[in-house]
């Protein structure tokens, strides 16, 4: 299910009711009046009506406990939600400026730098991995991943590139596109997702 941008908290609601999971694609960046920050020179384009509408429907799905999953614009989208913050602009915001290319010009099928994986979190259990390559198409970045979310993988500059539930809810965000990738690894982060939908389904009958 496809669901567009509209602001209606109790059509909003009824959609929920309706869907197993939620993932969060990637797109534009996040308007940053919304954070009350100015936008920086470097933003690039941006959808109100998008923001608005993702960043309600985050925090009502994370209310309902509803797995989510989030590819780059989506954990960034996330984290905001829900208590974290952006970096509206890597290059100019991130401390000494990043020193990995994060804004790749290669195939999103190909990989181009790596990440580091916490051992104790819920992404290595899928991963089963400490390093993984990664796509990577951003300029923007989670800066803060707030009270509900934590850190489960970062670039070697320490970009944050992973980030999940610090309450042992089905959430995870990811920096690259792993629906990109198409590699038996990127396909454990969907069965995992799937795993998570069922299971919700089932608790939820």
């Amino acid at each position: 299910m496809i669901i567009p941008p509209y602001e209606d908290r109790e059509a909003l609601l009824n959609t929920l009711d309706q869907v197993d999971a939620l993932l969060l694609s990637g797109g534009g960046d996040m308007n940053p009046l919304f954070v009350n920050e100015d936008p920086l020179p470097s933003l690039h384009s941006i959808n109100p009506k998008r923001d608005l509408c993702e960043l309600l429907l985050i925090r009502l799905a994370f209310d309902r406990q509803i797995p989510m999953l989030g590819i780059c614009r989506g954990i960034q989208m996330m984290a905001t939600a829900l208590g974290g913050g952006i970096y509206q602009d890597l290059d100019s915001q991130y401390e000494n400026g990043p020193l990995v290319k994060h804004d790749q010009q290669l195939d999103r099928c190909y990989a181009s730098h790596k990440v580091n994986i916490e051992e104790d979190s819920m992404l290595h259990t899928i991963m089963k991995v400490n390093e993984l390559a990664v796509n990577s198409f951003h300029h923007q970045a989670v800066s803060n991943p707030g009270s509900h979310l934590r850190v489960s993988a970062r670039s070697t500059d320490g970009v944050i590139e992973a980030i999940e539930s610090t309450e042992h809810k089905a959430l995870l965000g990811v920096q690259w596109h792993p629906e990109a990738m198409k590699t038996e690894e990127m396909g454990l982060l969907f069965s995992a997702f799937l795993k998570a939908a069922a299971a919700y389904k089932q608790n939820r009958r």
